[in-house]
């Protein structure tokens, strides 16, 4: 297995860390930020604007790539990367999280509804043609395969904020089951790919501590860190974080699976040991016309460091979106122009707002890795989280 994690620098008095993460298709700098390529495709965004912005990696969604374009057609191409044109590392996720959490919130658009989830995997109605499919460990595994990503995940039920005792009990020990047998399937296949164990165990701090124990006794060559309480609130995040932060070995990459939160949230979790993190809120916001602006463009933690370029007081403002950032938005665009091309309803508004906030937390990362390696971690942190 061409894959291996090591540790360049710590930080002073935090877990906080660079690292390089190497996979056949290329290294990871950490801590690094994954776009969402979610159906083989960042919404707006081919792999030049990606690469252009500082991408260097991005994760495909198992659940809808298996849906479509389906495991047939990705084998052709020899992975989703390719069949993407992204010559990069990839990473997917377990399809754990859709089908888990379709059993609460039933069907929306663009997935499907659990039918029932037992011992033996999750039975679920396709979105496209409403057919019934099984997802397994097993089944997880080997159509990660053929995605062919670099880091893959195991395969779980992660536990929602609002389950029951009892849910949370049955769910958390399906997922060690899961995991167990997804350890064995990996073997089995003789995959070339990282595969990393999911520690879950929402907010509880007995069941995060048993859940990373048990993905350490496995072997497993990566961490992820899973579960709603990974979410949008990072004062929640940073409460799950830290429940397991004294355990976390030096040797493993620790993924934070769909972290939210924006900048405020991102420091947090990386002062708490995560070298990478996936977020589909990123460009979601973007298309929104929710936008990243830096501290010296008067982002705080009070406006969660972002404007909303639709508002008309924006109409006629000359200015870039952010004085400080080198995107191509930003380089050639005023705020009133883009303003213009969201409220027009122009594509070319979807795409230069992505560009912007994928630069712009790309850039973010690079910003904390130069400031860890600087030993500047703990004074970064105070700039952007400052009081105002």
């Amino acid at each position: 297995m061409d894959f291996s994690f090591t540790l360049v620098k710590k930080a002073n008095k935090s877990r906080a860390r660079a690292g390089i993460i190497k996979t056949p298709h290329g290294s990871i700098k950490t801590p690094a930020f994954s776009p969402v390529a979610t159906r083989a495709s960042v919404r707006s965004l081919g792999p030049q604007d990606l690469t252009a912005a500082g991408s260097q990696v991005v994760l495909g969604n198992t659940y809808h790539l298996y849906l479509r374009p389906g495991v047939k057609t990705i084998k052709k191409f020899k992975g989703f990367g390719p069949f993407m044109g992204w010559k990069g590392p990839t990473i997917t996720d377990s399809g754990g999280y859709q089908v888990s959490f379709l059993w609460n919130k039933g069907s929306e658009e663009g997935v499907g509804k659990v039918v029932k989830i037992t011992d033996a995997g999750a039975t679920f109605s396709s979105y496209i043609d409403g057919s019934i499919h099984l997802l397994t460990p097993e089944g997880s595994m080997e159509i990660q395969k053929a995605l062919g990503a670099d880091i893959i995940m195991a395969f779980d039920q992660p536990l929602g904020s609002n389950y029951s005792k009892k849910d949370k009990k049955e769910a958390f020990d399906r997922t060690l089951k899961w995991e167990e047998r997804s350890y064995a399937a990996w073997k089995g296949l003789k995959s070339t790919q990282a595969l990393y164990g999911i520690v879950q165990g929402d907010i509880d701090e007995g069941l995060r501590k048993q859940s990373l124990k048990f993905v350490l006794s496995m072997g497993f060559p990566g961490i992820a860190m899973g579960g709603e309480s990974i979410g949008a609130d990072p004062k929640v995040t940073s409460r799950t974080l830290d429940t397991v932060s004294g355990l976390l070995p030096d040797n493993l990459p620790l993924h934070a699976l769909g972290l939210g939160g924006g900048p405020e949230g991102i420091l947090e979790a990386v002062e708490r040991g995560v070298d990478s993190f996936d977020n589909t809120g990123i460009t979601r916001m973007a298309r929104t016309g929710l936008l990243f602006v830096y501290p010296e463009d008067g982002g705080t933690k009070v406006n969660k460091f972002r404007i909303d370029i639709n508002k008309s007081k924006f109409m006629d403002d000359k200015k870039p979106i952010s004085r400080v950032c080198g995107c191509e938005a930003c380089r050639s665009f005023s705020r009133a122009y883009i303003h213009h091309l969201l409220v027009s309803g122009e594509l070319l508004g979807l795409r230069l707002t992505s560009i912007h906030n994928v630069h712009y937390i790309n850039n973010l990362m690079a910003l904390i890795r130069q400031a860890i390696l600087a030993g500047e971690f703990a004074a970064l942190k105070k700039h952007w989280l400052k009081k105002t």
